[in-house]
């Protein structure tokens, strides 16, 4: 069984029988973040559709060779598995995802690129959180200056000091660095500077979002944190 992500089709689901000996039908390409040109057929009855052959284009090969690669492409990968609705054309998404991809395979893993990815995904799926304005009052941020403000996801985002007392505390350097990285360009994210602290934040609020989507934890995310990595 294979997951895909088509910018026709949106995300389907689909058994692909004799994949692992057919080369005339599947090239070989089934594997991590392949790209390429599938012919799908409706199943009477079945949820699952039947993939009849893949016309690899990128089989991305590059990522077996290094293991953060690997890594940051299954988090990708996963995450636009479990977020994006079953056959629901999505365009935006497979550009944003086959950019990373691409990126990935030609400049290697970094953590600055995967910050925005995760924010741009988040926007383009419609579950963007407020980082510009407290969700509550209205305050721009810009305003709230050295002061820390607190991080409440199933409100809507950024909660201002006056307006919120529980939630997790978003300092002003982390919130400043989401703001950043909310409107970079996949391909400019690696040159914007990073420290190790505002990285551990910026992950913590992105994972306590996403999280709020999920029904269970993330696979690649457990095998990422049993390598001993920190994407």
């Amino acid at each position: 069984m294979v997951s895909l992500l088509g910018k026709s089709t949106g995300r389907v689901s689909a058994l692909a029988r004799g994949a692992r000996k057919s080369v005339r039908r599947f090239g070989g390409g089934l594997g991590l973040g392949a790209t390429g040109e599938a012919c799908l057929r409706e199943r009477p009855g079945a949820e699952l559709m039947s993939l009849e052959s893949f016309d690899v284009s990128d089989a991305r090969l590059a990522f077996g060779a290094d293991l953060a690669c690997t890594a940051h492409a299954a988090y990708a990968l996963e995450l636009c598995e479990r977020l994006c609705a079953p056959r629901q054309v999505e365009p935006e998404i497979f550009v944003w995802l086959e950019e990373f991809l691409a990126l990935l395979g030609s400049r290697g893993a970094t953590v600055q690129r995967l910050r925005a990815f995760e924010l741009g995904l988040l926007r383009r799926l419609g579950l963007g959180l407020s980082i510009e304005v407290c969700v509550a009052c209205g305050r721009p941020a810009r305003e709230m200056g050295d002061d820390s403000s607190r991080w409440q996801p199933e409100r809507g985002g950024l909660v201002c000091r006056a307006c919120a007392r529980s939630g997790l505390i978003l300092t002003a350097d982390v919130r400043r660095t989401l703001l950043r990285f909310l409107e970079v360009a996949l391909d400019a994210a690696d040159a914007q500077e990073l420290t190790r602290d505002q990285n551990a934040g910026c992950r913590q609020m992105l994972l306590e979002a996403i999280s709020l989507h999920l029904t269970s934890p993330l696979k690649s995310l457990e095998f990422i944190n049993k390598m001993g990595g920190t994407p």
